[in-house]
């Protein structure tokens, strides 16, 4: 498999105490059950949700955390601080970033699976 840049699968391994099925099975449920869709944030921003879209941003992060993304979920951190207002940043750029970021890592996530 072509090296990962986005994903770290041994430490995601070691979240799961190394259950390689327990890992596909989290996979699985990230692609076919996902829990969040780009769109989505992109409409709650745009309507000023930011409490609604900082939660779908936090699902996101714990998802992409225990998956192995790291970056993912380092710009998901960032963003729903952001939203919350805990630090201040450019709203629109932590969105285009983490919808990015989610679109290269499921990429990589895709790989992952297969090579499993």
């Amino acid at each position: 498999m072509a090296e990962l840049k986005l994903v770290n699968k041994e430490e995601a391994l070691l979240r799961v105490d190394n259950d390689k099925e327990l890992y596909e099975d989290l996979l699985s449920m990230f692609f076919d059950n996902p829990q969040f869709d780009p769109e989505d944030l992109k409409k709650l921003i745009a309507e000023e949700q930011n409490e609604a879209a900082a939660k779908l941003v936090h699902l996101l992060k714990g998802i992409s955390g225990t998956l192995g993304g790291e970056l993912l979920y380092t710009a998901c951190q960032s963003l729903e601080d952001i939203l919350r207002g805990k630090k201040a940043g450019d709203i629109p750029a932590g969105e285009e970033e983490v919808i990015s970021l989610f679109y290269k890592t499921s990429d990589e996530l895709k790989r992952v699976r297969d090579s499993l």
